[in-house]
C-alpha cells in the first residue's frame, strides 16, 4: 500500500467524546479494526468511510481527504484521448485516470478536466475513488456482474470498460486494470486463452479462472430475411459484414473461418469495438451479418448460427487474490442468482469459478 497522509478519525472521535468501542460498535467494526483504521494500518472500505464520517459528523473527504486533493492530484492518464469526464483508480501505488467515452459514458465520472491550462476537478473523494476496481473485457456478463455489486454495500466500486481480449491483456501487463477477461483461441494450437495469458498479460503469477462458456457464431437479422446458413455465407456480394477489431477474439474467429475459405475481409465491412454494438449495427440496418457471441444476438432478438464454443476466462495477477474486492467479485460471479441470469442468455456456467490454471509470462 502506498504512503498516506494520516487521517483524521481519532482526531474526530477524540473530540466528539466518544470512545474507541462505542464508535467501534455503532459502525459495525471491531475495536481492533477500528484501531488499525486510526493509526493508518488499514483502510477502510467504502461503506465502513461513510458509516464513520455519519457518526462523526463529517465528511469522508474531512476524515481520509488531503485538503489538497482538489487542486494538486494528478493521475497518470491510461488513454492519449483528452475527455474532461474522467474515473480514476489507484493500482500498484499510483493513480490512473480513465476517459469515460462512448461505451464508457455510462459511468459516473471521479473527476472533471475543466479551465485553461487544464486542471482536475475531484467529483468524489480520494478515499471512495481509491475503492474503484477496474474490469477489462468484452463480455457483457461483467457489466451485469459490476451492476450486481455496486447495487449492494461492501468493498468496492466496480468499474467495467468493454475491451477486446488482447486489449484486456496488455492493460494488465500495464497495470491499468485489476481484471482481465479473455477469450482467446490460439490459431496454432487450438488451445483456449492460456497461450495469450502468457505472452501479453506481464511478469508476475496470473491466476485463471473460468467465467463461464459460451457460443460464438454469425448474427444476422431477426427472422433471418437474407438466409445466413454459416460460414460460407461470408463470401456473399449482397451482404454488409461488420467486424470486430483486431485483437479481439471474434475478429481471431472470423479471420480463421475467411482464411479457411480463401477470403480476405472486404474492404466496405463496418467496425465494431463489442459484441453489443455488432449486434446493435445488426438490429439498426447498417449491416447485415457479423460475429459475436450468442448472449448479444439474444439481447436484440437476432438470428445466430453458431461457429464455436469458447470458455470465457478472468486473469488477475495473484498478488490481488486476497483483495477483499476481488474475494467479493469472485463470491458474487458464483452465486445461484447471477449463474441464472448467465443462463438466461445462453451461457454455459457449469464451469464457473474453476481454477484454470496459474501462469508465468512467457
Amino acid at each position: 500500500m502506498a504512503p498516506r497522509s494520516p487521517n483524521t478519525v481519532r482526531k474526530a472521535r477524540e473530540s466528539s467524546a466518544i470512545t474507541q468501542l462505542a464508535l467501534a460498535a455503532h459502525v459495525g467494526l471491531t475495536r481492533q479494526s477500528l484501531s488499525a483504521i486510526e493509526a493508518g494500518r488499514a483502510t477502510p472500505a467504502v461503506d465502513i468511510a461513510l458509516r464513520l464520517a455519519r457518526a462523526l459528523g463529517c465528511t469522508v473527504e474531512q476524515l481520509f481527504g488531503d485538503p489538497h486533493d482538489a487542486h494538486d492530484f494528478n493521475a497518470c492518464p491510461t488513454s492519449p484521448v483528452a475527455h474532461s469526464r474522467l474515473a480514476l483508480a489507484y493500482i500498484d501505488a499510483r493513480w490512473l485516470s480513465y476517459p469515460l467515452l462512448a461505451d464508457d459514458a455510462r459511468l459516473s465520472a471521479d473527476a472533471l478536466i475543466t479551465g485553461t491550462p487544464p486542471t482536475t476537478t475531484l467529483l468524489r473523494p480520494l478515499a471512495e475513488a481509491r475503492d474503484n476496481l477496474v474490469l477489462y473485457g468484452c463480455a457483457p456478463a461483467l457489466g451485469l456482474l459490476a451492476d450486481r455489486l455496486n447495487a449492494r454495500p461492501g468493498a468496492g466500486r466496480f468499474l467495467w470498460f468493454s475491451r477486446s481480449s488482447t486489449a484486456a491483456l496488455e492493460a494488465l501487463a500495464r497495470r491499468h486494470a485489476h481484471l482481465a477477461g479473455v477469450h482467446l483461441t490460439d490459431p496454432r494450437t487450438g488451445e483456449a486463452n492460456l497461450p495469450d495469458v502468457r505472452r501479453h498479460a506481464g511478469p508476475g503469477p496470473q491466476l485463471v479462472i473460468t467465467l463461464a462458456r459460451w457460443q460464438a457464431g454469425l448474427i444476422a437479422a431477426a427472422g433471418n430475411p437474407k438466409q445466413i446458413r454459416g460460414a460460407d455465407d461470408l463470401g456473399r456480394d449482397d451482404l454488409r459484414l461488420v467486424l470486430r477489431e483486431p485483437g479481439s477474439g471474434a475478429r481471431r474467429l472470423l479471420d480463421r473461418e475467411l482464411q479457411s475459405r480463401g477470403l480476405s475481409p472486404p474492404t466496405s465491412a463496418l467496425t465494431a469495438s463489442s459484441h453489443l454494438q455488432v449486434a446493435q449495427l445488426i438490429h439498426s440496418g447498417a449491416a447485415q451479418l457479423g460475429l459475436a457471441t450468442h448472449d448479444a444476438a439474444l439481447t436484440h432478438g437476432l438470428h445466430f448460427v453458431p461457429l464455436a464454443d469458447e470458455r470465457y476466462d478472468l486473469v488477475l495477477p495473484l498478488t490481488h487474490l486476497h483483495d477483499p474486492r476481488i474475494q467479493r467479485l469472485l463470491d458474487a460471479m458464483t452465486t445461484g442468482a447471477f449463474r441464472r441470469e448467465l443462463l438466461a442468455l445462453g451461457y454455459d456456467v457449469q464451469s464457473c469459478g474453476d481454477r484454470v490454471a496459474q501462469l508465468h509470462a512467457a
